[in-house]
């Protein structure tokens, strides 16, 4: 299978997106099936979860699995092989220092007008994760949910999965979250996971934010359970978009691109380089490791090349990523540590050819839970703050009346809403100070 191609220029980016990412449909039909699911564990709640994890993930399910014990999270712990849990270890203690550093904490400063002002922040009580099951098992992805939550300090965190055909949940999924220290599990999975964690049944009590990457199903459920509940993000497939310079190596390159298209569902990986050179270079890798590695050829439909030229290239390509906008950016230029300042969206960025985004997904700290489908335009990775209440905290000395409420009185007046300015003015006159005698 020849990789689809396409020319850069600097005219084209727009429209060269547009055809890269094609054109979300409105799925009224996923819509639609959503929905029901929804409304049938509101309406019925455990037998209904029970009845839809028989319908799409074990046949022989029944209602009291769907609480996973917890001793058979910790025994799943304690019998894990030594070196998964090593590695697990190593990949926690990263992403919990990672995390750790974005804690800025509660603060109070006295202002201008000797008014004090703060802001405190406060976790969630509850928080629902989800982590995917089906055709991967993703331990990594109980660390990436489970450690900001920790860290952010939120009491009450339990997992959603869906249990395979038998019923079981990967051992190793349950090695990490005993780990941790999670004891509350639920085998659970899809839109009807999405549907109890939002409304809660009687074996699973409802969170106050959901978190977690899924399918297309879980990703729908979450739009239409918002505003009930919390999300982080609404995840669409994974993503990746590789610059590479002249100077880079193809070989490299191609493994990146391989990486990307194993997560499969519709992942998207683009390699942009400076010549059909380079572009052949990188094609003639990439089918000789998926040979190698036993890759279906169907899945390189997934990848792109899209071709610059010299000179200018850099700049272009970058111009074309803050478009793009990927979950994940790799550089793999000369000096990436430069490119880094003209970079405006990307979830996560990789600098230089020896960082996979692979790293990221396991082991360096940074969250692989990051926003797709171009929402890196305005979206950022799962961190401590998805946990985290802002609650503004104002304390007025007198002093600090005397000076505001004039102001105050001006702008409650000017809005029409005179019991505000009347409540200010009743301040005042606990000071003794002369209330304004202009008519309300």
């Amino acid at each position: 299978m020849q990789l689809k191609r396409l020319n850069l220029t600097a005219e084209n980016i727009p429209d060269l997106v547009a055809s890269l990412r094609g054109v979300p449909g409105d799925d009224e039909g996923l819509r639609d099936r959503v929905e029901a699911i929804i409304d049938r564990v509101r309406r019925d709640g455990d037998r209904a979860l029970a009845e839809l994890t028989r319908e799409y993930d074990c046949p022989d399910f029944q209602e009291r699995q769907l609480r996973i014990p917890p001793g058979e999270i910790e025994a799943a712990a304690l019998a894990a092989p030594e070196d998964l849990m090593e590695a697990l270890k190593m990949a926690a203690e990263n992403i919990r220092l990672f995390h750790q550093h974005e804690m800025r904490g509660s603060w109070t400063a006295s202002m201008r007008h000797s008014q004090m002002l703060g802001q405190r922040m406060i976790p969630v009580d509850r928080a629902g994760l989800y982590v995917p099951g089906g055709a991967a098992a993703y331990p990594s992805t109980v660390l990436m949910t489970v450690i900001p939550a920790q860290v952010a300090g939120v009491r009450e965190i339990f997992i959603c999965t869906p249990p395979d055909a038998e019923g079981r949940v990967n051992r190793a999924v349950l090695a990490a979250a005993g780990m941790l220290g999670v004891k509350e599990m639920y085998r659970a999975g899809g839109a009807q996971a999405v549907a109890a964690m939002a409304y809660g049944t009687a074996t699973i009590g409802k969170s106050d934010i959901i978190a977690g990457p899924g399918n297309i199903y879980v990703t729908e459920a979450k739009r239409q359970v918002y505003g009930r509940v919390g999300l982080d993000s609404l995840a669409g497939p994974s993503e990746v978009v590789i610059i590479a310079s002249a100077s880079a190596q193809a070989d490299l390159a191609a493994a990146d691109l391989l990486a990307q298209v194993e997560h499969g569902s519709g992942a998207i990986a683009v390699l942009v380089c400076p010549s059909s050179e380079f572009a052949d270079a990188a094609e003639e890798q990439v089918h000789a490791l998926a040979a190698q590695l036993g890759i279906d050829e169907s899945k390189l439909g997934n990848i792109s090349i899209v071709i610059g030229s010299e000179p200018g290239f850099v700049p272009m390509a970058i111009a074309f990523s803050n478009v793009f906008a990927p979950e994940h950016l790799q550089i793999h230029t000369e000096h990436p540590e430069q490119e880094i300042h003209e970079i405006t969206a990307a979830g996560a960025v990789f600098l230089g050819e020896d960082v996979c985004t692979a790293y990221g997904d396991y082991i360096a700290g940074s969250n692989h839970v990051l926003p797709t489908a171009g929402t890196a335009r305005f979206g950022s990775a799962l961190s401590v703050e998805n946990f985290l209440r802002k609650v503004a905290v104002v304390s007025l000395i007198p002093t600090a009346i005397t000076e505001l409420t004039p102001s105050l009185i001006t702008i409650a007046r000017a809005e029409g809403l005179t019991a505000h300015a009347r409540a200010a003015e009743m301040r005042l006159e606990r000071f003794g100070l002369p209330a304004d005698d202009e008519e309300d």
